[in-house]
C-alpha cells in the first residue's frame, strides 16, 4: 500500500518540491495503488481535507523568493572591532578547561593546537552581549588550519571547530 500523498502534500508546499524525484523501489502494480483520500486525521486528531493538486503544474519559485505570508525582518548589529578576545578551550580526553585572553593577532596553544585571533568584533549597543571572532586554529605538524572562519559567542555551534580531541569556542572580545 502507498502511502506517500500525504508527504508529497506536505512537501509540495515547500521550496525544495520541484526537486522532489520518487522512484518506487520494488514494482508496484497500478490495482495495488490507493487513490489519494480527500482527507486526513492529524496526530490530534483534527480532520485535515486535502485538496488535489497536480506536480506538473508546479514551478520552482525562483532564487531568494519568499515563501509564507509572514515575512520577518530583523535589524543588522552596528559592530566595533575590540583589542582581543577571550577563548575558552576544552580537552577532550583530559577534561581540561583553559581561558585565554588573546589580543588581535596573536596566537596560543592549546595542546599541539595552534590557535591564531584574527579580528573580535561586538554589538555597539550592547558588547557584552556577544562577540564574532575570526580564528585560524592548527595542528602543530600540519600546514593547512583546521579550522579558519568567523566564531560567533551566542551560537558556537554554528560554525564549530570540528576537532576529535579539542572544543574551542569565543567567550568575549575585549576593549581595552
Amino acid at each position: 500500500m502507498l502511502r506517500l500523498f500525504p508527504l508529497l502534500l506536505a512537501l509540495a508546499a515547500s521550496p525544495a518540491a520541484a526537486q522532489i524525484v520518487v522512484v518506487p523501489l520494488d514494482p508496484v502494480d497500478p490495482s495495488e495503488v490507493e487513490p489519494m483520500p480527500d482527507s486526513v486525521e492529524s496526530a490530534e486528531g483534527e480532520v485535515i481535507e486535502l485538496e488535489p493538486f497536480d506536480l506538473e503544474t508546479l514551478e520552482p519559485l525562483p532564487p531568494g523568493s519568499v515563501v509564507g505570508d509572514e515575512v520577518i525582518t530583523t535589524e543588522e548589529d552596528i559592530v566595533a572591532a575590540g583589542t582581543g578576545a577571550r577563548i575558552r578551550g576544552l580537552d577532550k580526553l583530559a577534561g581540561t578547561v583553559e581561558d585565554f585572553a588573546l589580543a588581535t593577532g596573536e596566537t596560543v596553544g592549546l595542546g599541539w593546537l595552534q590557535i591564531t585571533l584574527g579580528e573580535c568584533r561586538y554589538p555597539v549597543e550592547n558588547p557584552s552581549g556577544d562577540a564574532y571572532a575570526w580564528l585560524v586554529i592548527r595542528e602543530e605538524a600540519g600546514e593547512a588550519p583546521v579550522f579558519e572562519g568567523w566564531m560567533v559567542a551566542s551560537s558556537p555551534a554554528l560554525n564549530a571547530l570540528d576537532h576529535a580531541r579539542f572544543d574551542v569556542w569565543v567567550i568575549a572580545c575585549t576593549t581595552e
